[in-house]
């Protein structure tokens, strides 16, 4: 009997962003058009997958390798690939061009965010993706289980900068591992994760620089909390860092039907710890998403930012409408 299906299960999303604030009393906006496309195939133990993505302000994502030389107003990059073998649920081995397993990272696609805008901390301290290996797998006891990543080869940047458009894409060499526990409390929560990250880089044979972060995830009933914390010790040379770089977020969201959420975040950033006044980020916001089907997304939300200690905040306003496809 011939099969219907189509060989390459293909899958992605169609995506626009708007973003209006009250800069400093100047009235700016910002929009962004994507567009994504995941490629898979699994054979047997085996799964191939890419993902690419065309967006009109490819400075404001710092993932991916670019494909075509870059534009003020068009990007094209690979964003993802790997080939991925399972001898069971708890040993796999993935090698390729893949994410640094941040929460945000592995789960930022605009069609199953909440929110609008990306968290302050992403891309910010932890790199983003790596060019190496990973082993990877999940073990289940009853009502809990662990899952595990233990990742090394060359990620995306050898430093880190303040501004996305400064990321660098040389690479350094690095080394990592998260280990997440499925807490067994079906008594009190539907989902209770936590999980701890640690990363080693080495941006040169002088100096190293030492992250670590933390992750909740939380479900119970209709509510939802999410929070990451990263911290990165930066340049240490001899035992001594030369500075720190950290953020955190937290954002509780509620299901009010089965169509349409409400969402809030509290993002902090601080860049670096030399200039703590001129270098911290703040930003409160609050927002809807609305989805008449599941393929499409349709978020408001209204931001307060600080950019620096003292001064002036700002208000934005940023929509969102988003269309997922999906090729099995």
């Amino acid at each position: 009997m011939q099969s219907n299906s189509f060989p390459i299960e293909i899958a992605g999303y169609l995506s626009f962003r708007s973003l209006r604030d009250d800069d400093l009393q100047q009235d700016r906006v910002y929009r962004e058009y994507s567009g994504s496309l995941f490629l898979s195939k699994t054979l047997n133990r085996w799964r191939f997958h890419a993902e690419f993505n065309a967006n009109s302000a490819p400075g404001y994502d710092g993932n991916g390798i670019f494909l075509l030389p870059q534009r003020p107003s068009l990007g094209v990059k690979l964003d993802s690939a790997f080939v991925n073998y399972t001898f069971s649920d708890s040993l796999q081995v993935e090698a390729g061009y893949v994410f640094i397993p941040t929460y945000w990272r592995e789960h930022r696609y605009q069609s199953t965010t909440l929110t609008v805008d990306d968290p302050l901390i992403d891309q910010n301290v932890f790199p983003t993706a790596l060019k190496g290996g990973m082993v990877h797998g999940d073990r289940y006891f009853g009502d809990g289980g662990i899952s595990y990543m233990v990742y090394g080869g060359l990620d995306q940047q050898t430093e880190f900068q303040a501004g996305r458009a400064g990321l660098k894409t040389e690479g350094a060499r690095a080394v990592g591992g998260k280990l997440i526990v499925h807490l067994p409390n079906k008594q009190f929560f539907d989902t209770l994760d936590v999980a701890v990250h640690v990363l080693r880089r080495y941006p040169s044979v002088q100096d190293r620089d030492d992250i670590y972060g933390t992750e909740l995830i939380a479900r119970k009933w209709r509510v939802e909390v999410l929070a990451e914390f990263a911290h990165a010790s930066l340049d240490i040379v001899r035992g001594s860092r030369t500075y720190i770089r950290q953020g955190f977020y937290i954002q509780p969201s509620y299901r009010i039907t089965r169509k349409l959420f409400a969402v809030a975040r509290y993002d902090r950033v601080d860049h670096d710890s030399r200039f703590a006044d001129e270098s911290s980020q703040t930003r409160q916001s609050a927002g809807l998403t609305f989805r008449p089907i599941p393929a499409v997304s349709v978020k408001l939300e209204a931001d307060r930012y600080d950019r620096q200690v003292g001064q002036p905040a700002y208000y934005g306003f940023t929509t969102g409408l988003v269309f997922f496809y999906h090729k099995p």
